[in-house]
């Protein structure tokens, strides 16, 4: 699309994944080639201003089978170091490709040359890492929970001082299946330098939902197992914080199915309270179509989920009334588009169409 915020200009180059700075300042796209030997970039563009996209390639050395797993993923996390007595603040991005996840900052990809992203590899040849998620912990260090395709969770430590990695937690064989997603089930208004450790929520191919807090949880979506009714996606958000509870609300996008939202009481109560249908005129099959869930306001939700038909589907719910107020579908791309990737900042929702451009529509 010519007047997306962000568009594939390369045949042999696919957009893989995309991540929006907090404030939204920049627009940072991760782009690999289709072709042999495998190579790596990141744009970064300023969505302040109308200056020239930058395009920088990464001297990372990625095996042939990279392409294969076809599992990519890209994270700006804001992490502080004291530095004479003051807070410093490092812009760390993060980069999975399935054999690893690797860390460098802002200015060490800006800078000429460019220097060799430190690197995590996962400790399995025959596994992949799926999705992951990093945030700012308490002394010198990045956290990053991941999860992979043979149903492992693993947490460590990079610590930002020395670029020294530790390992903290490894549960294997969590889930019965791949777990395709890790999301973080947080407050909205956060900010990204406080050192806030959040519930990490999975989802699992086996239907099931996974939560990530002081202890790993099984959470039911109440979905039987069918051919065509699939778990892809799961998020969560804290709609209400008291002194030591929370009131929290996920949602589960099961393919042929819709989003399905769940209401986690400060007594710990699990309890299925919507479905919110996609009206689509054929079956739905791909894994990439996601889902988030966000407050807005006092009492209501905002939950979004993409799709195999070129449209977001959106709607505004209030739990206290259990009344839908607003559903709508966004048509961003053609019939058979996949739409996924999607975050919601504000009242922009970004997303991404097949692997071919980035952009985002305003929401209520």
């Amino acid at each position: 699309m010519d007047d997306a915020l962000l568009s594939k200009e390369d045949p042999e180059q696919s957009l893989v994944s995309y991540c929006v700075s907090p404030g939204e300042q920049f627009l940072l796209c991760l782009e690999v080639t289709t072709v042999r030997p495998v190579k790596v970039f990141v744009r970064v563009k300023n969505l302040k201003s109308n200056s020239k996209v930058g395009k920088y390639e990464l001297p990372m050395d990625i095996s042939s089978t990279v392409l294969e797993k076809e599992s990519f993923g890209i994270k700006l996390v804001q992490a502080s170091i004291a530095h004479k007595n003051k807070a410093e603040v490092k812009h760390y991005i993060i980069i999975n490709t399935g054999d690893g996840l690797s860390f460098l900052t802002l200015e060490q990809l800006f800078s000429v040359g460019g220097e060799i992203p430190r690197k995590w590899q996962h400790s399995s040849f025959n596994d992949t890492i799926t999705s992951f998620h990093g945030y700012n912990v308490r002394g010198c260090n990045v956290q990053v929970v991941y999860a992979t395709k043979l149903g492992a969770v693993v947490k460590f430590d990079f610590n930002i001082a020395s670029g020294a990695f530790k390992k903290l937690e490894e549960h294997k064989d969590v889930a019965a299946d791949s777990i395709n997603t890790c999301s973080p089930c947080m407050p909205v208004d956060i900010d990204p330098l406080t050192t806030y450790i959040p519930e990490l929520v999975f989802s699992s191919f086996d239907n099931n939902l996974y939560s990530l807090e002081n202890t790993l949880q099984k959470l039911p979506i109440f979905e039987p197992m069918t051919e065509n009714k699939t778990l892809v996606s799961a998020s969560g958000v804290i709609a209400k914080q008291y002194s030591t509870k929370s009131l929290r609300y996920y949602v589960a996008n099961v393919l042929n199915s819709g989003c399905h939202l769940f209401k986690r009481s400060a007594n710990d109560d699990w309890d299925k309270v919507q479905l919110f249908e996609r009206h689509v005129s054929s079956e739905e099959f791909s894994p990439f179509a996601d889902c988030l869930v966000s407050c807005y306001g006092r009492t209501q939700l905002r939950i979004a989920t993409g799709s195999e038909c070129g449209k977001i589907f959106y709607w505004r719910y209030d739990y206290r009334d259990e009344l839908i107020l607003e559903s709508n579908e966004l048509e961003v791309g053609r019939e058979g588009d996949t739409v996924y990737g999607l975050q919601l900042l504000g009242s922009n929702v970004y997303y991404m169409v097949n692997r071919d451009f980035i952009d985002c529509r305003t929401i209520n």
